[in-house]
């Protein structure tokens, strides 16, 4: 069981800060950080490298969008525009390329290259495997593990015979770990997940991927919930991850105009919310009562709103979804029962904000509905 880093941009001071929990290590983002400077942060950490276990992902995934620093790393080719991302062999070599590189920042897993396709097809998912398992004989000269990299889209999951066959073929690989994204096209990213057909289905596939492969699942947030209880192994997640999921573009730090927002992140409702929304359940008492200690960030954040100075606060947003993440991965390792007593309670309290209080939040999409469908999902997806 193990919370990963997932880095975005400027990440790496957050790996200093004891405030954001146990994580067991990070997950490289060549979008944002170059070869070289990777090379020297990772030689930063001194002692503290030691403890961690360090991927790299390469990200291959749609840099035609927005490459950000692609094309300073050795296995991003000149002619990926150009290439048939339908050949085997093309993508074979792409994998040796990573390894190479990964091996030479001592990097200890490389996940396969993997490409963003126009349908979500068993063909798609052959090659994703055909690939990986290259990868990892090239790998396994080197020293270094692989994870077959898979996107799996939530829309292409609404059948619920597409867990059976995608893990079918996803599970002939020689990897014995998997690095797993689903795909949410349907819903803006600072929003919840919720695709009501899918999600039953995405909980089903973890859960026989999981009887046969060690389960990493990708560029998570407070689904997450989901994941645990279908039976991950592993999660990553980042600091962009408290607003944003995985698109396969470039995410960005910034909200349009170029202005960073904080949010805090409400565990018991597993949500985020604005500062303003967070100084009406001030004025309301939500938070009387409450024990902080596992997440000092919490304490902080209040403290600072409650003064009305308008002091920033958004680093300490970070460290606080961050620390909630690692608590609750290691909360609901292993225990079904505890992950969905969460989803009950949060379900329970959302009913005590909207139905009792009568609190309006600012994003009128922070109503609780995305727990309920969750609620619903896992107990489907467990059923099956």
């Amino acid at each position: 069981m193990a919370s990963y880093l997932q880095f975005g941009h400027d990440s790496w001071n957050l790996l200093e800060e004891r405030d954001i929990g146990s994580y067991a290590g990070l997950v490289l983002s060549p979008v944002n950080d170059g070869p070289t400077d990777v090379q020297a942060r990772l030689a930063r950490l001194g002692d503290l490298r030691d403890g961690l276990e360090v991927i790299l992902d390469p990200q291959m995934y749609n840099p035609a969008v927005d490459k950000g620093k692609m094309d300073q790393w050795a296995y991003f080719s000149a002619d990926f525009a150009t290439a048939d991302h339908a050949d085997a062999g093309w993508w074979s070599q792409r994998g040796r390329e990573v390894v190479e590189q990964g091996a030479q920042l001592s990097v200890d897993v490389v996940c396969s290259p993997a490409l963003f396709p126009r349908a979500f097809t068993d063909d798609y998912y052959s090659l994703m495997v055909e690939v990986a398992d290259a990868t990892k004989r090239h790998a396994d000269g080197h020293g270094v593990e692989t994870m077959l990299t898979a996107i799996v889209s939530l829309r292409d999951l609404a059948n619920p015979a597409r867990a059976m066959a995608i893990a079918s073929i996803l599970s002939r690989s020689s990897c014995e770990r998997i690095y797993l994204t689903f795909l949410n096209e349907d819903v803006p990213p600072r929003e919840p997940l919720r695709e009501g057909a899918g999600i039953p289905t995405a909980v089903h596939l973890i859960r026989l991927l999981s009887a046969v492969m060690r389960v990493h699942v990708a560029f998570v947030s407070h689904d997450l919930v989901l994941w645990k209880h279908a039976g991950a192994t592993d999660i990553s997640t980042g600091k962009f991850m408290n607003l944003r999921r995985f698109s396969p573009g470039r995410w960005q730090e910034e909200e349009p105009g170029g202005r960073q927002v904080a949010y805090w992140n409400e565990g018991p409702l597993m949500a985020r919310l604005r500062e303003a929304d967070v100084a009406l359940l001030l004025r309301h008492g939500w938070f009387e009562g409450r024990d902080m200690s596992d997440n000092p960030s919490e304490a902080h954040i209040l403290q600072i709103i409650r003064g009305g100075a308008g002091t920033p606060w958004l680093k300490l947003s970070w460290m606080q979804y961050l620390r909630w993440a690692s608590n609750m991965e290691a909360v609901w390792h292993g225990s079904p029962a505890a992950a969905e007593a969460s989803l009950d309670a949060a379900d329970r309290s959302w009913g005590e904000v909207v139905d009792r209080g009568r609190i309006l939040f600012q994003d009128r999409f922070n109503n609780g509905d995305h727990v309920r469908a969750w609620l619903n999902a896992l107990r489907e997806g467990s059923a099956r």
